[in-house]
């Protein structure tokens, strides 16, 4: 152990301790002791649960007498109305931080006041939390908590005693929703393991190492560690033991959305948001941070797993009028998004009620797919081919809901939209106007210009992209419920 982390912790102990017999047991088993310390200021019971490897000669006594409620009983009444109060003062400032809208800072919060505060008067939790709220860097932050509280807090030694608390807990303050996987706890999580200097070993996921007391991961185990942590019961799981990729692609095609994984073609890292990635790098044997330019990155995807934004985002060239324009861009950001395959979904998010619905209605062109399906797409949005074309159509941009039958667009289905098309011709004869639609008998798609068509493929592909020569179809045809132009201006 550091000699910062040491002298900070005996400054803890000090804090609640006056009497010097029982300060010098405190110091033999101090991990034990001050792990009930934080856990009675409602950090979690094992956020230091490694100290207790202090270099510290112990005495000859039985270290099992001391738990917590035995530690308890051996403080005077002044003693315990100290650590009452210092209870009080912990749990106002998770309060605070939580009002302050920085919650994810609650243990560095509670931590300096343990180590420093012992000495100042009137304190004001929301005071202390703003602190925390408006400083734009840790760094800004000391120089701020010093300067508000006239104390001398050492930024570099406090850092080093900072890190080596976060690598020894899993902080349960960065969750925005700890009952469900979701991107954005899963780059919340990657920066955790950043900020609580993770190391790098081959197949680490997050645990602790059982002869150092060190959180270890690899690249990929960076993202399996966080779908396999329990945030109740503080703890991980077996399962899974893998992760899958849903969608994917270019990154010059990436949504902007932290919890995205990158990759290099070899390696890992998880986007956190601003341009930045995080990673475990074997060559420097720890978990980093790098700006995305800077490394070798070049494809993105999504996990299975793990709950993605599912808001819907694209061009509408004109909200009164659905035209081939808008239908173009409707079919990029579906197939950005990660769009799934249910038979008879039309863009909706993917319930387990839904899905129920859909198995009931279409039999075996669901049923056989629940597995994949509860795997891959449940909690995206969905559509089947014809429904991609349909959602657009029944998709109000005032509300963001997606109506049936509104807007001129008629429930039916892939045959009988061709059937009822005016405007149609063999696929040798298509002509270059994106937002054609492309026909096969059963199965229609979306022309995106280019040579390229988006659909709604099946169940095991999704909404994806192909090229137009590579498939089978042999019509195209203007659909017949919205407007065609080749212009924003001319369809105004």
């Amino acid at each position: 152990m550091s000699t910062a982390v040491a002298a900070a912790l005996k400054k803890i102990a000090a804090f609640i301790l006056s009497d010097k017999e029982l300060r010098g047991k405190v110091l033999v088993i101090i991990g034990s002791i001050i792990a009930g310390l934080l856990g009675l200021m409602c950090l979690p019971a094992v956020v230091l649960v490694s100290l207790g490897n202090m270099e510290i000669e112990p005495p000859e006594i039985d270290k099992s007498m001391f738990n917590e409620a035995a530690f308890i009983e051996n403080l005077s009444d002044e003693q315990q109305a100290q650590l009452v109060n210092l209870q009080n003062q912990g749990q106002a400032i998770e309060n605070a931080m939580v009002n302050a809208d920085c919650k994810n800072q609650t243990i560095k919060a509670q931590l300096i006041y343990l180590s420093f505060f012992d000495g100042v008067q009137n304190f004001n939790a929301q005071s202390y939390a703003n602190l925390f709220a408006i400083a734009p860097n840790d760094s800004d932050l000391i120089v701020a908590v010093n300067s508000t509280y006239d104390l001398k807090i050492d930024y570099d030694e406090f850092m080093r005693t900072y890190t080596f608390v976060m690598n020894s807990t899993i902080n349960q303050y960065m969750f925005e929703d700890s009952k469900s996987k979701n991107a954005a706890d899963l780059a919340a999580w990657a920066e955790n393991a950043y900020i609580s200097g993770w190391g790098y070993k081959d197949g680490a996921f997050g645990d602790r190492d059982e002869s150092d007391r060190i959180r270890y991961t690899d690249c990929a185990g960076l993202i399996l560690g966080y779908l396999r942590y329990d945030p109740e019961q503080k703890m991980f799981n077996s399962e899974p033991s893998s992760f899958n990729f849903t969608s994917k692609g270019s990154l010059d095609k990436m949504p902007d959305e932290a919890g995205n994984i990158l990759s290099d073609g070899t390696d890992f890292g998880v986007y956190i948001g601003n341009g930045e990635v995080i990673f475990a790098s074997k060559e420097s044997g720890c978990v980093t941070k790098e700006k995305v330019a800077d490394g070798a990155w070049n494809s993105w995807s999504s996990i299975s797993g793990a709950a993605y934004n599912t808001d819907i985002s694209f061009e509408e060239y004109d909200e009164k009028k659905k035209n081939n324009l808008g239908l173009v861009q409707w079919a990029i950001q579906a197939h950005e998004a990660g769009w799934g395959y249910i038979y008879g979904t039309y863009g909706n998010v993917l319930t387990e009620n839904l899905l129920q619905d859909r198995a009931a209605v279409f039999g075996s062109e669901v049923t056989d797919y629940m597995d994949f399906i509860r795997q891959n797409w449940l909690g995206k949005r969905t559509a089947d081919c014809v429904g991609l074309i349909k959602g657009y159509g029944w998709y109000d941009s005032a509300s963001g809901e997606i109506m049936v039958g509104t807007n001129g667009m008629m429930d039916v289905g892939a045959n009988a939209m061709f059937s009822n098309a005016t405007v149609k011709g063999t696929i040798d004869t298509i002509p270059e106007v994106p937002g054609l639609a492309v026909w096969v008998d059963g199965h229609i798609g979306i022309y995106i210009g280019n040579g390229e068509v988006i659909e709604a493929m099946n169940t095991l592909r999704g909404v994806t992209r192909t090229k137009l020569a590579g498939r089978e179809w042999t019509h195209w045809l203007q659909i017949p419920y919205i407007s065609y132009v080749e212009n924003m201006e001319e369809d105004k």
